[in-house]
């Protein structure tokens, strides 16, 4: 081994390892809503070419070694977690195809990986001490994280779910920093080299390759990085100006709890009607936040509004959600859906201004979801329905066909398909119901300002009521 290909190699793999920090960084200040980023499509791109290059010089190096089971293992895994990555892309760029295909890929990469890691441990490579050591690291934080998934999707309380997914993300940063065991081991080598080795002058046209490689990568990682992060700030400061505006409607509604039968806790907000006359009734409003109760939850952000509390006078119930729960209509997801229908119950035995047949729901995104989720199980309590980027199993739709319905949906809204929301439409037709839908094809997820400005919405909404009073 030349001390050029160790150096080469040096330079991959900790350029590999800043992206590794660098994406955790991001991913510890937004969670998953990294993946929802414009930019992360081009950033996934780089990361990809980033691993190949380092993972290129660990696989030379086993086989200048001889380390026959390391390479083909590492060679195997590499080419799945690849692909992986390749998928992960694929299903940013086009949803609808790819989505189903995403837990069974990432089993295999974790199989793969933790396969190439015992090589090191159980193979002729375990010699190495620092390989053997990193090996046995990678093959306890693979099944430790494999272990934590799983877990975590089989687990029905909701701290456990919340606890787990910490762990498996401390777990994998520990796991993405590994490749620094190898920056060590390459070093330590070309450190050992003989003086006459660092005379060895490489094929010039070779030398040449990887400087425009090694320029190439650095840039791409540079700049897809720097978008990445300025689109970061922005999400960020967004956020921060949200927490400003929820202090403000925070003391515009009350702070209310309810406790369910079991024991089990519902916080909501209230907001009444403005200058709201007692012997009148009026209507309630469930809007399902897709988190953190009003701040996350933008159609009682417009209700709220003194234009629209003037207009359409109103109950808003806003009820919080525990982090790693749902209001329905998400798959093997713990919901709180009963508990939600319980304290509405409670709030109109506690008052006598709602009317009851004049309860609408709505919400976006985790709301979209509970919204038809709420109409498709108790469909009896609500007299409308406005879901936007939701959806639920269309075989429940037709539960559905006595509620009026106007869903919206974006065309390319990459959380959550489309299709969701046509095959709730249809399911509704079919089984003779008379549906509203707007679709915006151009349109991603964040199609909220579109849905509000829709000429009649509120209207139409406010106008809805059911023949008679139903609570199941």
């Amino acid at each position: 081994m030349k001390r050029a290909f160790y150096h080469r190699g040096i330079f991959f793999i900790a350029l590999l390892v800043v992206a590794v920090l660098f994406q955790h960084l991001i991913r510890f200040q937004l969670g998953d809503e990294i993946t929802r980023l414009n930019t992360f499509g081009p950033w996934l791109f780089s990361y990809g070419a980033n691993a190949a290059l380092a993972t290129f010089f660990v696989l030379k190096y086993y086989q200048a070694k001889h380390y026959r089971v390391a390479f083909i293992t590492g060679t195997i895994s590499i080419v799945v977690s690849l692909a992986y990555l390749l998928l992960n892309y694929a299903i940013i760029v086009s949803p609808a195809q790819f989505v189903p295909f995403a837990v069974p890929a990432f089993v295999l990469a974790v199989v793969a990986s933790s396969v190439a890691a015992a090589s090191l441990v159980f193979s002729g490579a375990r010699k190495n001490r620092l390989l053997f050591t990193a090996g046995l690291l990678m093959l306890i934080l693979a099944i430790a994280i494999a272990t934590a998934i799983l877990s975590y999707n089989v687990s029905p309380n909701i701290s456990v779910r919340n606890t787990l997914k910490s762990i498996t993300q401390g777990l994998s940063f520990l796991y993405d920093l590994t490749p620094l065991f190898f920056i060590v081991i390459f070093w330590n080598e070309s450190k050992a080299l003989p003086p006459e080795n660092s005379d060895w002058q490489p094929d010039k046209t070779f030398n040449g390759f990887w400087s425009i490689a090694g320029t190439l990568a650095f840039m791409l990682t540079f700049v897809f990085g720097a978008v990445l992060a300025n689109e970061t700030h922005g999400k960020l400061a967004w956020e921060k100006h949200l927490d400003q505006k929820d202090k403000e409607w925070s003391k515009l509604f009350q702070s209310r709890t309810f406790v369910g039968s079991r024991g089990d806790t519902l916080h909501y907000q209230l907001l009444p009607p403005l200058n709201a006359d007692p012997q009148k009734k009026y209507p309630l409003v469930v809007c399902l936040p897709y988190n953190s109760g009003v701040r996350g939850c933008p159609p009682a952000q417009a209700l709220l509004s003194q234009g629209n509390r003037t207009k359409h006078p109103a109950f808003l119930f806003v009820p919080r959600c525990p982090e790693g729960s749902g209001w329905g209509g998400i798959p093997h997801y713990p919901t709180i859906d009963t508990l939600v229908f319980n304290a509405i119950l409670a709030l109109e035995a506690e008052l006598n201004t709602i009317d009851q047949t004049r309860r609408y729901v709505t919400g976006v995104s985790r709301g979209g979801y509970g919204s038809w989720h709420f109409i498709c199980t108790r469909p009896q309590m609500f007299a409308a329905a406005i879901p936007v980027c939701g959806g639920e199993d269309p075989n429940l739709a037709a539960n559905s066909v006595g509620v009026a319905v106007w869903a919206f949906h974006g065309g390319q809204d990459r959380n959550v398909l489309v299709q969701k929301s046509r095959d709730m439409i249809e399911g509704m037709k079919k089984a003779g119901g008379n549906p509203r839908y707007t679709e915006f094809p151009n349109a991603g997820h964040d199609i909220w300002d579109k849905v509000n400005n829709t000429p009649g919405l509120w209207e139409w909404l406010f106008e809805q009521r059911r023949d008679s009073v139903g609570t199941k």
